[in-house]
């Protein structure tokens, strides 16, 4: 054991005080450096060395390979690995070793003296195990630790020259005839006790790497033994002068004291200055052979020792668990209000009045405010929902269809308000000034594994100026529907088309839907109807086709339920879409005048239309084309 330490020691300098008073050593974590390859940068922190989560881009970029992390915008992820310092830290202490005998002139003043052993100096060599219980991230740290070590005293000189002296006054032996025997006084120890670091300083590129005070008193078992000694003049039949021997009594309790300041090397290593002083106990044998005298003696025993010491911290690579991630979903569209005269305004059409016109008696509220826009959230349990709701507004005197000329006249953007103030420009004398009005709002939701957005909620009012001429008709004519629906079998939504007289099943066709009596209006024939105004509000539509949607949705979540993952599962209708045209009929002399095709989202529990897009001619016959056919993946064989 003793040579192990001599070489770890000559491998690693280390420094030691050993005082009279109980001490204590201590030593502290050191983070260590990043620089071990690409892969270890996916433990990494995510801000220095206060955070112990991922950030989970670089854990993506870094560990595709994990199956866990395949999606990490869901609630699988329960765990987060994390690279941090261990609470164990190792150090190693060597120095020169000086005996304490009592007071400062006595140890290095011109006469120097230790009244029975001429204690002189010697080394020391102090390795320590410590544990903090405070987290690396604390300016002050506390923890506990072991020190154990060896170290001894060679005799002074002066102690050679008081035997000789013995001898020549007492026996006539002159320097040459006495004959000297010595043995250092060596001790071993073994202590336990607190530790204290204090971080003085923090790199800015590695917060890891720090400048700490170390501060420790520890308190155990020593095994003193003491030197030995002896001298004898051989030409008188070895006729003994004196002699110094350890005592049986070996064993005695003491402590250390202990304080260092290190400096950051790189990899968790630090290097630093370090003072240690110990206190015992130490018995020993004195023999007068010139008397023949036994004399047993038990006194203090101190010392210090400074000198170069190190600091070994470690990293520690661990699952962390955590809650699981719940990712907001904005399958909940607002519900859209617009109020007018205490009555709603959405879809309808209301009648301008020219004062100016005497021939004109409506009556005209001038005392009523304007139309109040507003929504609620449906979102259950929303997290960070904001709305962004727009106003929009075309001048009676533009070309329908003329969408460029849609003007945004009001809005509001990612804000928690539920309402939208309408503009006091476009509300006069209790009316609204002419024109198309119409509204859009959705919300969206913002967490740390990412955003939503709902489908866009819209309706639409106008103010209409009376026309002496007969009023025009409007030809309504829905060309294409589409249902998308959910499978049991597939994450993708399958949808089946009512188009061009056909039944066309678009995208994935595994499912066992049983098409017993499917609405054949809709699937063999367009539907067509005239009204006076332009109708784009699904549920303001003539007849009973919202009616009908809602028997094809119930038809087609009717079909076999399939087990799957353990349950049983039906398909589920997600949305219907489809292409609406709308031509003005002549009128007034004019020809036949097509309005514009709408791509349309209608929504499968209000059945209202929730999305609005108006379509080019390109962008028509595309969408009317019938859908290639769809190939079927080949079975892959074992």
């Amino acid at each position: 054991m003793l040579a192990g330490l001599v070489l770890l020691g000559f491998a690693m300098p280390s420094v030691s005080l050993a005082q009279e008073a109980d001490t204590v050593r201590q030593s502290t974590v050191q983070p260590a450096s990043r620089s071990t390859g690409q892969r270890e940068n996916i433990y990494r922190l995510g801000k220095g060395v206060y955070t112990d989560t991922l950030r989970r881009d670089e854990f993506k970029a870094q560990a595709s390979d994990v199956a866990e992390l395949d999606d990490c915008d869901t609630t699988f992820q329960t765990f987060i690995l994390v690279r941090r310092l261990s609470p164990w830290r190792v150090g190693l202490f060597a120095g020169p070793n000086f005996a304490y005998c009592g007071t400062w002139e006595n140890t290095f003043g011109p006469v120097r003296r230790d009244n029975s052993l001429y204690n002189g100096a010697g080394f020391n060599i102090t390795a320590n195990i410590d544990y903090y219980f405070t987290p690396a991230t604390r300016r002050l740290r506390f923890g506990v630790g072991t020190a154990f070590g060896y170290q001894n005293y060679i005799t002074r000189g002066v102690y050679r020259d008081y035997l000789y002296g013995l001898a020549q006054n007492s026996l006539g032996a002159s320097q040459g005839q006495v004959t000297i025997r010595q043995r250092a006084s060596e001790d071993m120890f073994l202590t336990v006790g607190p530790v204290l670091a204090f971080t003085v300083a923090r790199s800015r590129r590695n917060p890891d790497a720090t400048t700490f005070i170390e501060l420790g008193l520890r308190g155990g078992l020593f095994r003193t033994e003491a030197a030995t000694i002896s001298a004898s003049v051989p030409s008188q039949s070895d006729r003994l002068v004196r002699t110094v021997n350890p005592s049986s009594n070996l064993y005695h309790p003491g402590g250390i004291l202990s304080l260092g300041v290190f400096f950051p090397v790189g990899n968790n290593w630090n290097i630093g200055v370090q003072a240690q002083g110990f206190y015992t106990r130490l018995n020993y044998l004195i023999v007068n052979g010139l008397q023949d005298q036994l004399y047993e003696f038990s006194r203090k025993h101190g010392g210090f020792s400074a000198g170069i010491a190190v600091r070994k911290g470690f990293i520690q690579k661990k699952l962390i668990p955590k809650a699981p991630t719940v990712c907001p979903t904005c399958d909940s569209i607002p519900e859209l209000n617009v109020m007018f005269n205490n009555a709603s305004l959405k879809g309808t059409s209301l009648a301008y009045v020219d004062e100016t016109n005497a021939a004109q008696s409506a009556p005209v509220n001038t005392a009523a405010t304007a139309p109040m826009i507003s929504w609620r959230s449906t979102t259950p349990n929303p997290k960070n929902e904001t709305f962004t709701a727009r106003l929009y507004y075309r001048a009676d005197s533009v070309v329908a269809g003329a969408t460029a000329n849609d003007q945004v006249i009001a809005q509001v953007e990612n804000t928690t308000d539920t309402s939208l103030p309408f503009p006091a420009e476009y509300f006069s004398g209790g009316q609204i000034v002419p024109g198309f009005y119409y509204v859009t709002v959705h919300n969206q939701q913002t967490a740390k594994c990412g955003t939503c957005m709902s489908e866009v909620a819209t309706t639409s009012f106008a103010s209409i100026r009376p026309k002496a001429t007969a009023e025009c008709e409007y030809r309504h004519r829905l060309e294409r529907l589409e249902v998308y629906y959910r499978t049991p079998y597939t994450r993708e939504v399958a949808n089946v088309c009512y188009c061009n007289g056909t039944i066309t099943s678009v995208g994935d066709t595994v499912t066992r839907l049983r098409y017993r009596s499917l609405n054949r209006r809709l699937a063999t024939s367009a539907i067509e109807f005239d009204t006076n105004t332009v109708i784009l509000n699904l549920r303001d539509l003539p007849g009973d086709l919202a009616q009908q949607l809602q028997a094809e949705k119930s038809k087609i979540e009717s079909g076999a339920a399939t087990r799957y993952k353990g349950r049983r599962v039906r398909p589920q209708v997600q949305y219907f879409r489809a292409v609406f045209s709308v031509t003005k009929l002549p009128c007034n002399g004019q020809p036949e005048q097509s309005v514009g095709s709408f791509n349309t989202t209608i929504s499968d529990n209000t059945y209202s239309i929730t999305d609005l897009k108006p379509l080019t001619d390109e962008q028509k016959a595309k969408m009317l084309a019938p859908p290639a056919p769809v190939k079927k993946r080949a079975t892959r064989r074992r």
